[in-house]
């Protein structure tokens, strides 16, 4: 984990285009084109139209397009209408949800198996 400061885009900063960072990336405005950090948050008033690749991303604003990452959540306020690749998912309570969701890793024999009840 790095000590540097996030970079932030502010609430009235509206971007086209792509960005690309190791570090992590706070957006309060709005993305329209990709990004690839090391963690993504989005926050209440943020909006990205695009994709989506980070270790983690926290999401509480909306998202269109695709999320690519190791951990995805999604907060109460999120509206997301993207396709979310992961392995570790988290959905708030009243968050909004419309794509598929599938993860990264295929690991085989990790679904638990039904047994039946031994009468």
């Amino acid at each position: 984990m790095s000590n540097k400061a996030p970079s932030i885009l502010g609430s009235d900063l509206v971007i086209t285009g792509e960005i690309n960072t190791d570090g992590d990336v706070q957006i309060e405005g709005r993305l329209d084109g990709n990004i690839k950090a090391g963690t993504i948050t989005i926050g209440e008033t943020g909006s990205v139209n695009g994709k989506i690749m980070a270790g983690t991303v926290h999401v509480l604003g909306k998202v269109t397009g695709k999320i690519e990452a190791t951990t995805v959540e999604l907060a109460e306020t999120a509206n997301v209408l993207a396709d979310i690749v992961q392995d570790h998912l988290s959905i708030a309570n009243g968050a909004f949800f419309d794509g598929k969701c599938s993860r990264k890793s295929k690991t085989a024999g990790t679904a638990p198996k039904l047994v039946p009840a031994k009468k």
